[in-house]
């Protein structure tokens, strides 16, 4: 496809036109058939050899584009689900029912779809098999893994795979340039609970009770340093402490605290010290303080780590299809999470970062608020880049 460029751009309306329709209509986790139906709807128009609908733990999609000529299969993925947050972008199209796109999940769908028409329309080019992957609740982590389950990395085996996240995660990229990365894209995260339990009392006699909120202090200071001083300064690592509940009266001394909690990191081994770290350290420092804590890990993603050679092959084909101003190395990884992580291991492939913001400062939100919005003017770029890649990829 020659002139993928130019089609690619002719292509922009109707992409922001599906991201619309979804921006208005954002649905949760697994949850999504209004989303379903537009991925349906939209790829039924294609003429493609598959679409699965009811996928997953019943809303994702799948869909097979077999080429004109024969070779290797690869997968393009789009995430679709929402965040439970009040839209306050004041855009025509916003939503209203309590649900936000807030994190470019509607551009990462309409992208794709627009990746697919292209790719429709070049099939008599196409050497292999495209997968069109639509997941649900990456959000809430577990849409890749149910996808996966449902069959969306089989019939025909899925060689390598490709995905993108738009929007602001990163600096240093200008709207519309594609950020990728070799080896570590994104970080682990590892969610925790911890329980502190004590004695409640009379806050006037506090040594006939043990106090659960201080212990819960304590512990929380100790817990900062296991990254300042058990972690190499050379080995990435972030422990957060992001909600600590106890207690009701400023006169009572409770008989439990609750923290909830999240350690993130690119190597699995230092995510693995980090577990056992944190939970020695929360246990040692209760037992210390006449009390008893506990830790329980609730959820854990692996880092997106980029094949190299398919990382370096998007490099490449997009700088031959579009030149090098619109492709840029990232000198770091995002400390950001993706459950894009479990396809990489399954089979090799890459993540990229496409940049969706705005010329103006003023319009710049970070993802996971409610007035986040993307540049509409470049979703063309997310759309050629995932068919260049399938285009040349498979040809290579």
């Amino acid at each position: 496809m020659n002139n993928l460029e130019t089609r690619a751009r002719e292509l922009n309306e109707a992409i922001a036109e599906v991201r619309r329709e979804l921006h208005a209509h954002p649905e949760l986790e697994h949850d999504l058939p209004f989303t379903e139906g537009v991925v349906v709807r939209e790829l039924g128009r294609l003429g493609l050899d598959e679409v699965k609908s009811g996928q997953g733990r019943g809303h994702g999609v799948y869909a097979t584009l077999k080429g004109g000529k024969p070779g290797k299969t690869i997968a393009l993925r789009a995430d679709m689900d929402a965040l439970p947050i009040q839209e306050e972008t004041g855009l025509p199209f916003a939503s209203t029912n309590g649900a936000m796109h807030a994190c470019g999940h509607d551009a990462h769908v309409a992208m794709l779809l627009g990746a697919a028409r292209l790719l429709a329309e070049a099939r008599d080019e196409l050497a292999g098999t495209v997968r069109f992957i639509f997941q649900p609740s990456e959000e809430a982590d577990s849409g890749a893994a149910s996808m996966i389950e449902s069959g969306a990395l089989e019939n025909p085996n899925v060689d390598e795979i490709i995905g993108l996240h738009t929007g602001n995660l990163w600096s240093g990229l200008r709207p519309g340039q594609i950020g990728w990365r070799a080896g570590p894209m994104m970080a682990s995260t590892n969610a925790f609970k911890i329980l502190i339990k004590g004695k409640g009392g009379h806050g006037a006699i506090p040594h006939l009770s043990v106090d659960p909120i201080v212990i819960a202090a304590e512990a929380i200071v100790r817990l900062q340093t296991l990254v300042s001083r058990e972690v190499s300064p050379f080995d990435p690592a972030v422990l957060t402490i992001g909600s600590i509940a106890g207690g009701k009266a400023g006169n009572v001394i409770a008989g439990s605290c609750e923290m909830l909690g999240m350690t993130r990191a690119f190597d699995p081994k230092l995510a693995e010290f980090l577990r056992e770290r944190l939970r020695a350290t929360v246990e040692n420092t209760a037992s210390s303080m006449r009390g008893h804590g506990t830790v329980d890990f609730i959820g854990y993603l692996p880092p997106v780590v980029n094949d190299p050679a398919c990382a370096r092959k998007m490099r490449d084909v997009l700088e031959g299809v579009f030149g090098k101003d619109w492709v840029q190395e990232l000198a770091f990884p995002s400390t950001g999470a993706e459950d894009f992580a479990f396809y990489l291991e399954k089979v090799p492939g890459a993540f990229f970062f496409h940049c969706s913001t705005f010329d103006d400062p003023e319009r710049n939100y970070p993802h996971h608020n409610s007035k986040f919005d993307v540049n509409e003017s470049v979703l063309w770029t997310g759309a050629a880049a995932m068919t260049a890649y399938a285009l040349k990829g498979l040809a290579s």
